[in-house]
C-alpha cells in the first residue's frame, strides 16, 4: 500500500508544462483598433512593432522582424530565461529578459540614454498576447516617464 501512495504523491506533484502562446505569423498594425481606448481608458497611437511584424517562434526564442517605413529591425529574445542583447535604431544596445505569465509574453528591457544632457537608464516592460478576436496586443510601460509613454498597439494577423 505504501508504494502505491508514494506513486500517487509523485504523480500529483508533477506539474504540467505551461501552455504558451505561439505568436508566429505576419501581423499588420491596425490603427482603427489601436485608437479604441485600452482597459485604462487611455488612447495612445503607437505602432510599437512597426507597420508590420513577422514573428518566428520556437521553444527557446522568438524573433521579431519589424518593418518601419521600409526599414527592417530584427530583435531576438531568449524564451528560456536568459538575457538577450539587441540593437535599437540609433545603434542603442538594449538588454532584455523575456518570461511568461499565463498566456502573455513579458519582455523587460533596459538601455542607456540621455535626458537633459545627463545619462539615464531607460526601463520598459512590454506585454504581448493574443486577444479573443485573434489580434496581437502589445502594451508598453516604463521609466522614466519622460522617455517612455505608456501605450498600447493592436495588430491583426495577415498570414
Amino acid at each position: 500500500m505504501l508504494p502505491a501512495m508514494v506513486l500517487i504523491c509523485l504523480i500529483s506533484a508533477v506539474v504540467a508544462p505551461q501552455a504558451t502562446t505561439d505568436f508566429s505569423g505576419t501581423w499588420a498594425f491596425d490603427q482603427a483598433k489601436t485608437l479604441k481606448p485600452g482597459p485604462d481608458g487611455k488612447i495612445v497611437l503607437a505602432a510599437m512593432l512597426g507597420d508590420q511584424v513577422v514573428v518566428q517562434q520556437n521553444a527557446t526564442s522568438i524573433t521579431l522582424r519589424i518593418t518601419v517605413q521600409g526599414d527592417v529591425v530584427v530583435a531576438v529574445y531568449d524564451l528560456t530565461g536568459g538575457e538577450s542583447r539587441n540593437i535599437s535604431p540609433g545603434d542603442v544596445p538594449v538588454m532584455s529578459r523575456a518570461s511568461w505569465k499565463d498566456d502573455r509574453l513579458i519582455i523587460e528591457s533596459s538601455s542607456e540614454g540621455e535626458e537633459q544632457g545627463r545619462p539615464v537608464t531607460i526601463r520598459t516592460t512590454r506585454v504581448l498576447w493574443v486577444d479573443k478576436a485573434g489580434d496581437l496586443i502589445v502594451e508598453r510601460t516604463g521609466t522614466p516617464a519622460s522617455a517612455v509613454t505608456p501605450s498600447r498597439s493592436v495588430y491583426r494577423r495577415v498570414r
